[in-house]
């Protein structure tokens, strides 16, 4: 089993990673000077992907908090009526 340390750091260089290439594909790509049939632009989707991928994985993301918080807020109220 891997040590906490490392998990940590390869949670670290994942997450760096995702970002450079998030960064490149929104910031750098579109201003480029290169036509659209240079290898650079097979290595990333269409650019409107650039949004809808945040705004699903956001929805998802408060999806999951809110049914958490509303899980253990129901188990705390129905915890206090049996008693």
């Amino acid at each position: 089993m891997a040590s906490n340390s490392l998990v940590g750091k390869i949670v670290v260089v994942v997450a760096l990673a995702l970002f450079l290439y998030y960064f490149f594909w929104v910031s750098i790509l579109p201003f480029m000077l290169i036509d659209e049939g240079n290898i650079i632009h097979s290595l990333f989707p269409p650019l409107e992907y650039a949004f809808i991928f945040p705004a699903v994985f956001g929805v998802i993301f408060l999806g999951g908090i809110s049914i958490y918080t509303l899980y253990h807020i129901w188990d705390h109220i129905w915890e206090r009526k049996t008693i």
